[in-house]
């Protein structure tokens, strides 16, 4: 016959041991068994060769007839549909007979099934198939050596997809025993086998061609794991979960539930108020991008007893049904608004406290429903797991963000920090009292810098003369209504209280006018408004007086609303670049920053060897740290400029450099929890930066910080030199405009033979990312 598989076994085909277990059928209980016992006995008693055993393909497919009746007991009827099974020859990856569902799965594969099977018992291309010798050693000599692995095998079907199947073998119907030539294998053999388990030589020499008989059949069963691979991507994907794999998640539950464009998105519940992710890689479904609702106003009742009260998965099969039954809510119309038919809303609960809503939509009717939700339950243990960790993570997240915008330690002196902590701990191991000490950093040059806005206590009083001057003229036309309609004196009384306070107003505004002019709402017109809406007066000018005054909680907010979101704006703006731009200064070399927010927004920066803690410090450092802050202020200023237009209220701002050439002590204060300069000379440092930017010209009343100008500030002819150069070079790179002027400053308190330069900034200024160096300026010279 032709040979039907390689190695030491002489293969016979036969249904001699199918036999021996029919005929323990036959004294059976069951009527059933005895009936089909005797069916296949006769088949068997009547073509006794099948029993004795076949050697030869073409002798063995003459009995087809006979094999399709003999099969139909291994293969019901019933259960061909459904059950992937196949007959094989013994010990071989070629079948004889195949249940129907395995001939439509091989019928659609792309695959080469055969290669695939006869693979199925190495571990690679090149390795050898122990699985005949497996067979031999154990069930023949009774040696107990582990040879099994996953039996596994991909198929690829019409549609390109790769399936995987689970390989289970039955055994039952076959015997081996040894031929003339059989080697008898002993326990030395067997090591010498154990130590050479890749060598085909070794297998062989024990193992001879032909040395042993295999006889029977064998049967295959496959069960479809493909679920379950895209399960455990699924899983895989989930705990290595980040920005660049969530659309792998995707598409696993996209596979999970064969619907290659099947949506997931979800949000967070946040008490009573459904807001969207805070990252978009998998954003909400079926809320609007910045939208925030409350759980009741989100869905129909059931829906919201279902998610929200009951923690209860919702399933829409129908969502076009949904929609006419739920008549308008905002899942009705997120998901008719972006065309979804069918979908699943999934409660996920962590410690008892519903966290968000895991959302899946499809765009047909029924795509998602019902049966396959349960798909869900195999992977929800993982989702919760992940979830848990993610919140976890989430939540420490916030706490360091709420350290770095309030009260966090900058990563240039955290170091010292960390050091400081390990002490403390081990004293209170130790069982000593621990102290954390307060943290010094001595031999600093200080940098400061401000970009102020000009004139802002001007604009904020002129601003709330605008709302209170609306707030009594308005009252004023309220009053000389209420007089049309009826005469009443004292109304005339309060008209002229009204153009006294607004002459006032215009003449000789100061604090005091402003409280006078909230005493006499307070004591005259707010009482009054109020008693005639109680005593039913229909007026639409009282009502709308009252109304913006308690919304308000205040008069009128129109002018100082305008200048308080100008501020929030430049300050915002301004400070976002500067911490941009810092961390290119601090890959100049590591120093201590921090920034205050006022009417503009203020710099301090320290730099010297103390604060470093594994790099030199060198002079250099310092001059480049210092044209790096010329040209951000620079910068700062067009930027602001550039963006002005926009702005609520138009104002104008002042860019100043504070240069101090003698080194300082700077000492953390735990109780304030800030760096300060410690030491009473040092303290020289704070108080000219606290009353520079108001000084003025000597012998002059103008003041040295101008618009559109940057001033720098100093007390000797080194920083003098230093700066004229810097602003040379700025000049070459269009920074900065022609007129470079040096001005006394006017005596200060605590400080004289103060200077300041003074240069045009340039309006244009183009913005890249290049930060110019002291090699920079050293090449051009």
């Amino acid at each position: 016959m032709d040979q039907l598989i390689t190695g030491p076994f002489q293969p016979i085909i036969s249904f001699k041991f199918l036999k021996l277990k029919f005929e323990e059928l036959l004294t059976s209980e069951n009527p059933m068994d005895q009936l089909q016992a005797k069916h296949l006995m006769s088949i068997l008693d009547r073509n006794p060769e099948l029993v004795s055993g076949i050697r030869s393909l073409d002798v063995f497919n003459s009995y087809k007839k006979e094999v399709e009746q003999i099969m139909s007991f291994l293969f019901p009827s019933a259960l061909k549909d459904n059950e992937i099974k196949a007959a094989l020859f013994p010990y071989s990856n070629q079948y004889f007979y195949l249940s129907n569902r395995l001939k439509n799965i091989i019928k659609e594969t792309t695959s080469d099934v055969n290669s695939v099977l006869r693979k199925l018992y190495k571990d690679n291309d090149d390795s050898i198939d122990l699985n005949p010798y497996a067979i031999i050693l154990n069930q023949y000599y009774g040696f107990n050596v582990d040879f099994d692995r996953p039996k596994q095998i991909k198929l690829d079907d019409a549609s390109g997809q790769t399936r995987t199947y689970r390989i289970t073998f039955n055994a039952d119907f076959i015997n081996i025993y040894p031929n003339e030539n059989a080697v008898e294998i002993t326990s030395e053999i067997l090591d010498e086998l154990l130590e050479h388990a890749q060598d085909e030589r070794v297998w062989r020499r024990y193992f001879p061609d032909n040395s042993w008989t295999i006889e029977g059949f064998g049967l295959l069963s496959m069960i479809d794991t493909t679920l379950d691979g895209k399960i455990d991507e699924f899983k895989t994907h989930l705990i290595q979960a980040s920005a660049k794999n969530s659309n792998m998640i995707l598409e696993d539950v996209r596979k999970i539930f064969n619907i290659d464009d099947l949506e997931v998105g979800n949000y967070l519940v946040d008490g009573d108020a459904l807001i969207r992710p805070f990252g978009e890689d998998l954003g909400a479904l079926t809320l609007r991008r910045g939208e925030s609702i409350s759980c009741k106003s989100y869905a129909c009742k059931y829906v919201y007893n279902q998610l929200f009260e009951k923690h209860l998965p919702v399933v829409l099969s129908n969502v076009p049904n949904y929609v006419k039954h739920s008549h308008g809510d905002v899942l009705s119309e997120m998901l008719l608004e972006k065309g979804f038919k069918s979908a699943i809303l999934l409660p996920v609960v962590i410690d008892g406290e519903l966290k968000f809503i895991i959302e899946m939509a499809a765009y047909k009717i029924n795509q998602l429903n019902d049966i396959n939700k349960v798909k869900l339950d195999t992977i929800m243990p993982f989702v919760l797991s992940h979830s848990k960790r993610s919140i976890a993570e989430y939540e420490n997240e916030i706490s360091a963000v709420i350290q770095n915008q309030c009260t966090s330690i900058h990563s240039a002196v955290e170091w010292r920090f960390v050091e400081e902590a390990h002490h403390f701990i081990q004293d209170r191991n130790n069982g000593k009292s621990p102290n954390f000490k307060e943290i010094t950093f001595e031999n600093v040059l200080p940098l400061y810098g401000q970009i102020d806005i000009v004139g802002s206590s001007m604009a904020r009083n002129h601003a709330i003369q605008e709302d209170l001057n609306m707030a009594l003229t308005q009252t004023k036309s309220i009053l000389q209504g209420l007089l049309v309609e009826k005469n009443m004196p004292f109304y005339e009384q309060l008209i002229y209280k009204i153009d006294k306070k607004i002459y006032e107003l215009d003449a000789y505004f100061n604090n005091n006018t402003e409280q006078e002019i909230h005493l006499f709402f307070e004591k005259d017109i707010y009482p009054l408004f109020k008693h005639l809406k109680a005593s039913g007066v229909d007026n639409d000018g009282i009502d709308d007086f009252l109304k913006r005054s308690v919304e308000e909680k205040q008069l009128f907010y129109v002018a100082r609303k305008q200048y308080d979101q100008t501020i929030n704006i430049i300050n915002k703006n301004l400070s976002s670049f500067l911490d941009k731009q810092q961390i290119k200064a601090q890959e100049i070399f590591p120093h201590y920053f921090e920034k205050f927010k006022t009417d503009g927004i203020e710099h301090n920066m320290y730099v010297g060897q103390s604060i470093a803690e594994h790099q030199d410090y060198h002079e250099s450092v310092v001059y480049n740290l210092r044209l790096w802050q010329l040209q951000v202020m620079c910068k700062m200023e067009s930027l602001y400029y550039t963006s002005q237009e926009n702005f609520p209220v138009k104002l104008d701002v002042a860019s100043l450099i504070l240069v101090y050439d003698v080194p300082l002590t700077i000492r953390y204060r735990i109780d304030e929890k800030q760096f300060d300069v410690d030491g009473a000379y040092n303290v020289r440092y704070e108080m000219i930066k606290k009353r520079i930017d108001k000084a003025v010209i000597k012998g002059t009343t103008e003041r040295i910080t101008q618009p559109h100008k940057l001033c720098v500030v100093f007390s000797t002819n080194v920083i003098e030199r230093e700066y004229l150069s810097y602003f040379e070079f700025l000049q070459s790179k269009n920074y900065i405009g022609d007129h470079i002027e040096i001005v006394e400053v006017e005596e200060l308190q605590g400080a004289s033979g103060i200077k300041a330069i003074r240069a045009d900034i340039n309006p244009n200024l183009m913005f890249n990312d290049t930060v110019f160096s002291i090699e920079d300026i050293e090449a051009t010279l």
